[in-house]
Order: C-alpha cells, then sequence, then structure tokens
C-alpha cells in the first residue's frame, strides 16, 4: 500500500513537472513525437536557446560599438576645448564676459602664440607655461573660427620655430625690401671703400719714398695716414662680417644694421674730409720742396676722395628715411623670452612675461609666503588683442581744473607722490583701447588732441578743496567753460558732482546737470544709519554701499558688486524734460528709514547727521533718489569734429554722478587679505567702483556690446556668493543627484528582487 502511495505520488509529481514543463515551453511541443507522447523536441530547444543568446550578443555588441564611439567623441571634445567647465572657487581658469563679449565679436583671423620656453627639471617654467596655455586654449574655444593657440618651445621646438620665423619673415616681406636694398648697396660701397683705401696707402707710401730729403714731419704725416688708411680697411672688413652675420639670423635686425653702416660710413666720410687740408699743411712745412709726382698724390686728395664721400653722403640720404621697423620691435620683445605672440591681419604685438605676471606688491618682507608674480594674462591678452583688432580708439579727457588727474605717483626717497587721483583706474581704460590723458582747462583752453584719438570723451572732475595755507578763490563755471560748450556741441561726458560744503568744494559745472534735465542737490549729503561699534553706537555716516543696481546695459552685469559711495549727494530727475532727453536712473539710494539725504552738509559729512522728514530728502517706494543718472540727448545739427557726434539727429550719451571720490583710486582699488588654501591674496573690496565708472564710459563711448564683467572684478566676492562652498555646491548638482537617483533604483530592484 505504501509502496502504490509512492507510486502514486511520483506519478503526480511527474504529471506536475510536465505540466509545468509545457507552461514553460508550449512553442517546443510536436505532437505524436515518440516517448513523450507529444513532449518537447531537443532539436527546437537548442535552436531557441541559439536564437535568444545569440541576439543578446548581437545587441551587446551593438551598445558596446555605440558606447566607445561616444567615449572617443567625447575625449575628443574635451581635448579640443569644444566643452569644458571650470570647477575652480571663484572661476579661476575661466574668461570673464567681457572677454567673451570681445572674442565673439572677433571678425579676423587671430593666432595667439604661446613662446613659453619651459623644461621638466624646471617645474615652475611649466608650471608657467601650462596656465598660459589653457588660458589660449579658453580664448580659441571661445571663437574657433577666428582664433588659432599654438604653442611653441624655443628651447627644443625646432620645426615650430622655423615655422614661426618663415611666417613672420613673410609677413615682413614687403616692409624689409628697403633696408635689405641698402644693406646690399653698402656691401658693394664697402667693397669699394676697401679698395680705394689699400690703393691710397700703397701710394702715401710710394710718395713718402720718393720723397727722401722732405721734412720729417711730412714724411711722418704721409705714413700716419697710409696707416690710418690700413686700419680703417680692417675696420670696414669687420663691419662687413658684423652686418653679415645680422642680415643672416632668422629674422635680421636690418634697421640695426643700416644704422651700423650709416655709422661706419660717417667716420669714413669724415675722415676723408679732414686729409686735405692736413696735406695742404704738409705742402706749407719749411723746405717742402717735393718732387711732382708727391705734389700730384697731395694736391689731388680731394679728387681723390670727393667721389667716395658723395656716394656716402647719397647712402645717409636713403638710410635717414629708415625708421624702426615693426619686426624690430617684435623681434627685441620675443628675443626678451617668456612672451605671448598675437597676431593680427594688419599689426603683431608681444605680451611680455612682466604684463602676463605683474609683480605682488604684497611679497615682501612681511609676507614671505605671498606669491612674488600674480598672473593676469587675460587682462593682458585682451588687451592687447583689442588694441590690435579694434578699428577705433576714443580718447578719454579727464576735466581737471589746476590738478592731475590720471598722472602716475613717482617714487621718491620718501615714497610716492605726485600722482593724480584716478592713476590706477586710467590704467584700467587703457586696458579697454581707449587714450587717457588729463585736460587741465587752468592750463590749457583748446581741448587735447592725442595722436590716433578718433574722438573725445570728457570726464569732469570737481575741483580739489583749496589749501587753508595758500588760499585761492575757488574755480568758476567760467574756467570749465571750454570742456562745457564742448559737452554742449554734442561730447559724450562723465559727470562728477559733489557736495558744496563749509570746507569748499562744490560743482562749478552744474548747468550740465541742467542741459540733461538732472538737478544735481549740492546741499545735501546722502547718509546710512548704521550700528559703527561694538557697543552698539548708531551714526548716520556719508557712505552708502550700493550691491542692487538699476536695471540698465551699464548695471547688469554689476548685481551683486559692492560699490562705494563717498559723501555723494542726490542727482535728481526733473519731472519735465528738454526736448530729446532721456534720463534714467542707475544708482539710487536705498529706501528705508536708514537712509536719506540730508540737507546740513556740516554735520552730515561729520556723521552726525539727524533725519528730519520735512527737510532732508527721503527715498521711498514711490519716489526714488538717484545717486547716478543715465542720459541720452538728441543732436539735431552737425557739431565740430571731437565731439563724438558724427552729424544730424545723432544721439548724445551722458552719465550724471552725484559723488567724484567712489571712483578715485584710494576707494576702487581698496583691497582687504584673504586665504585662498594656503595663500595669502588679495581682493578688491569694492570691485563694482571701478568697473561702474568702465561701463558708464564704454556705454557714453558707443561700445556697450563690451559691457560686462572685467577679469579683475572676478576675483571679487559678489554678496551672496557661496565663496568656499562653491566647489561643493557644483560638485553636488553634477554628480550627487545622478548618484543618489541611481543608487535609489539599485535598492528598489534589490527589493523587488527579494519579495518576488
Amino acid at each position: 500500500m505504501a509502496i502504490e502511495n509512492r507510486s502514486g505520488a511520483a506519478k503526480g509529481g511527474e504529471e506536475a513537472a510536465r505540466r509545468t514543463n509545457d507552461h514553460a515551453f508550449p512553442t517546443a511541443r510536436k505532437h505524436g513525437a515518440p516517448g513523450n507522447g507529444g513532449g518537447t523536441e531537443p532539436g527546437m530547444t537548442q535552436r531557441r536557446r541559439w536564437l535568444v543568446f545569440g541576439s543578446n550578443v548581437a545587441v551587446a555588441i551593438l551598445l558596446a560599438t555605440v558606447l566607445a564611439v561616444a567615449a572617443v567623441w567625447l575625449s575628443e571634445t574635451l581635448l579640443r576645448g569644444r566643452w569644458r567647465t571650470d570647477l575652480t572657487v571663484g572661476g579661476r581658469f575661466s574668461l570673464s564676459p567681457r572677454t567673451r563679449a570681445m572674442l565673439g565679436d572677433l571678425k579676423q583671423d587671430v593666432t595667439i602664440t604661446n613662446l613659453y620656453a619651459y623644461a621638466p627639471e624646471i617645474p615652475e617654467s611649466v608650471d608657467q607655461w601650462q596656465r598660459v596655455q589653457d588660458l589660449l586654449s579658453e580664448y580659441a574655444a571661445v571663437n574657433p573660427s577666428h582664433i588659432t593657440a599654438e604653442s611653441v618651445n624655443p628651447a627644443v621646438d625646432v620645426g615650430g620655430t622655423e615655422q614661426l620665423i618663415d611666417r613672420l619673415r613673410k609677413r615682413y616681406a614687403k616692409e624689409l625690401e628697403k633696408p635689405k636694398a641698402l644693406i646690399d648697396e653698402y656691401d658693394q660701397l664697402n667693397k669699394d671703400l676697401s679698395a680705394l683705401l689699400k690703393n691710397e696707402a700703397k701710394r702715401l707710401d710710394a710718395a713718402a719714398d720718393a720723397w727722401k730729403d722732405g721734412p720729417p714731419d711730412a714724411l711722418s704725416g704721409l705714413h700716419l695716414v697710409s696707416q690710418k688708411w690700413r686700419q680703417m680697411e680692417l675696420v670696414g672688413e669687420f663691419q662687413a662680417a658684423g652686418i653679415q652675420a645680422m642680415v643672416e639670423q632668422p629674422l635680421p635686425p636690418y634697421t640695426t644694421a643700416v644704422n651700423r653702416a650709416k655709422e661706419h660710413l660717417k667716420n669714413v666720410s669724415d675722415t676723408f674730409a679732414a686729409v686735405p687740408d692736413f696735406f695742404g699743411r704738409i705742402m706749407t712745412l719749411k723746405g717742402a720742396g717735393a718732387p711732382d709726382e708727391v705734389k700730384a698724390v697731395l694736391a689731388g686728395a680731394k679728387d681723390t676722395y670727393e667721389p667716395m664721400r658723395k656716394r656716402i653722403e647719397d647712402f645717409d640720404k636713403k638710410a635717414a628715411d629708415i625708421k624702426e621697423l615693426e619686426l624690430d620691435t617684435v623681434r627685441r620683445e620675443i628675443n626678451e623670452g617668456q612672451s605671448v605672440l598675437i597676431e593680427a591681419p594688419d599689426k603683431v604685438k608681444v605680451v611680455s612675461y612682466d604684463d602676463i605676471w605683474v609683480h605682488n606688491p604684497d611679497a615682501d618682507e612681511k609676507n614671505p609666503d605671498a606669491p612674488r608674480n600674480l598672473f593676469a594674462g587675460e587682462s593682458a591678452i585682451s588687451s592687447a588683442l583689442l588694441s590690435l583688432v579694434a578699428p577705433e580708439k576714443p580718447a578719454i579727457l579727464f576735466v581737471t581744473c589746476g590738478a592731475p588727474a590720471t598722472m602716475p605717483s613717482f617714487g621718491g626717497p620718501f615714497g610716492g607722490g605726485g600722482g593724480g587721483a584716478y592713476a590706477r583706474i586710467a590704467e584700467r581704460l587703457r586696458k579697454s583701447n581707449f587714450i587717457v590723458e588729463d585736460w587741465d582747462v587752468l592750463r590749457s583752453p583748446e581741448m587735447p588732441k592725442p595722436e590716433h584719438m578718433t574722438r573725445a570723451i570728457l570726464v569732469f572732475i570737481p575741483p580739489a578743496p583749496p589749501n587753508p595755507q595758500m588760499p585761492m578763490p575757488p574755480p568758476t563755471p567760467e574756467s570749465y567753460k571750454p570742456a562745457i560748450d564742448a559737452v554742449k556741441d554734442g561730447a559724450p561726458a562723465v559727470l562728477l558732482a559733489e557736495p558744496a560744503t563749509m570746507f569748499g568744494g562744490g560743482t562749478p559745472y552744474t548747468e550740465l546737470f541742467d542741459l540733461f534735465g538732472v538737478t544735481a542737490k549740492t546741499n545735501a549729503v546722502a547718509v546710512h544709519r548704521q550700528v559703527v561699534d561694538a557697543q552698539g553706537t548708531e551714526r548716520a555716516v556719508p557712505q552708502i554701499e550700493i550691491t542692487r543696481y538699476a536695471d540698465h546695459a551699464m548695471t547688469r552685469t554689476l548685481n551683486g558688486l559692492p560699490t562705494m559711495f563717498l559723501t555723494p549727494c542726490p542727482v535728481l530727475v526733473n519731472k519735465t524734460l528738454p526736448e530729446g532727453v532721456t534720463a534714467e536712473a542707475v544708482v539710487t539710494l536705498p529706501a528705508g528709514p536708514d537712509y536719506w539725504a540730508d540737507t546740513n552738509t556740516f554735520e552730515a559729512t561729520r556723521g552726525d547727521a539727524k533725519r528730519d522728514e520735512a527737510d532732508d530728502i527721503i527715498p521711498t517706494a514711490e519716489t526714488e533718489v538717484p545717486l547716478a543718472v543715465a542720459c541720452t540727448r538728441k543732436i539735431s545739427e552737425p557739431r565740430p569734429p571731437g565731439s563724438g557726434v558724427v552729424g544730424k539727429d545723432a544721439e548724445q550719451k551722458a552719465v550724471l554722478f552725484g559723488d567724484a571720490q567712489w571712483a578715485e583710486d584710494r576707494v576702487a582699488f581698496y583691497t582687504q587679505s584673504y586665504l585662498r588654501g594656503d595663500t595669502l591674496e588679495m581682493r578688491l573690496l569694492f570691485p563694482g567702483n571701478a568697473e561702474l565708472l568702465v561701463n558708464s564710459i564704454l556705454w557714453v563711448s558707443g561700445t556697450e556690446h563690451l559691457i560686462t564683467v572685467s577679469p579683475e572684478a572676478l576675483k571679487a566676492r559678489r554678496i551672496g556668493d557661496p565663496g568656499a562652498w562653491t566647489v561643493p555646491i557644483q560638485v553636488l548638482l553634477m554628480a550627487g543627484i545622478p548618484a543618489a537617483v541611481l543608487a535609489a533604483g539599485i535598492i528598489v530592484y534589490a527589493v523587488r528582487r527579494r519579495y518576488n
């Protein structure tokens, strides 16, 4: 019984297995198959396996091929710079928006070559080369159709050096034609001169031998001149060899060679000019009864040497037209080493090592760990590139009355001095392809006209406060009249005003504010009430820090960059503007109980202002109090040259500020130290000041497409900048979130497999 039960159980198990097998492979059954009553055919099962696993292998191969192609493309993309990102804090390896805008507008083909020599044995040289090369790669990546970045190591790259030299020689072939022809002429002239000197030396020796009983002084004189001619012949051979060596150089210094030839021939000509007189004195010596053949030599000296002097004179006239060539400058600067060569269609410029690696003023014995040089590559290269490709070069004239504005300070035993308050900002403007000069209307009523100036942009600076020890009457509007008339005639301008105080000051050109429908409230000072000490003392100080700006082309890139105004006065837009004038506030005094413009300028400048709702100028949400206004003015008639207005119905632009100190170097470039890793670096505390002035000038000059953040400002932290958290946040966004999604998918898959 037990056996039967087991047999039944076995049969039941076999039937269950058969049903399961039939259910699992229903298509593998064939009715009438022997031995299993219509079961699975082994041959068909094998074919099915081939089909399933074969298709899996084919799909895997296809996917692997696609992934391989994608990986190759991605690697080439990364290596060639088509896609790149900068994960450093502050974006120190990224180009500034201003440079990107300039490169984006580039329509000319430009080649930028890194000429830094480097060797693995000198790690610092490799680091510097790599830093420069990375920067040039960024330039090429922005506009690859017009910018080519190359690298030539002059120390080892013979082929690259030869290609560069050949390129430069072809570029300057036309320029070198005239000096090369002069060197060829000198070569023949020197050969003829050598033959003349050799022949004359023999004639003089022969004459001395023939004049056996002549005066000793006469005979020694003839031998002396003969010896001089032989010396000059040797000098000529030496000079010719030196000049030949010059012109055989890869980049021949033809100007130097021509100058050396001129100097050599001048010495010869001067000596030839003195010989006839010397021979004349010999013939007048006592007892100088010279034979006829000797007299012929002495008397015919002028006829002998004058033709050669005439040829030398002709050569000198031709050589006078040879000025220093551009190739001479390029070659000399390249030979200084560690430079970058920029080649534009019409001109070439070399950016030196000192321009790219500027001296760190904080690297002294007090800061032994500070780097000796700071990398300013983008600023230097962009400035050089802009000067090559920009068609216009406007001049910015700082209008002053008796004091310098942009003159650099000079050093001395007791430190620097004598410089203008806007010297560093002037350098920043020069890097933006502007000519910058002072126009002291007290000394020169006529507007300066710098060389290569296309038009003038006037920046009005209020007069300095009078010296109590040497009281002088303050400047009047009449003093500024030439500059005022230029603005009335249409010159673009930036007007800086300041409040009038008991110590003097004031703005003698407020009529220009009226011209644009703006009232400069010089009888008020904007203040900010704030805590000034640890005890919680509050004072209303005349210092207004701005981090939010109006929506204008000048200020859109500045939001978050701090700008500091010192003792500013409001510049209010009139309700009714003159015909053809527009005025728009670009910087306003923040609204709130802690901000106002106090009409008691004495108390305000001392920090003792008290808010008076009745007399003071109060900013509100409905009533803004501008500190800077951007204006335009239609010009309906032709204007004189230099005004910046090209003709009828043109538009004049001006920016009006209620403060002059905010743009001074002492405020705009006020720095603070901070640690980046283990390195102590300096950072601008108010980077918006310089940016706002530069942007204002770019706007009034009509080049607002270049208004973006400069490389210098990128180093400064904006308000709200996460600082050291920048990289972790970037990593979280770019890698952390995708990794979390992938991990969640794996967990869900594992859980489902476990419970299924």
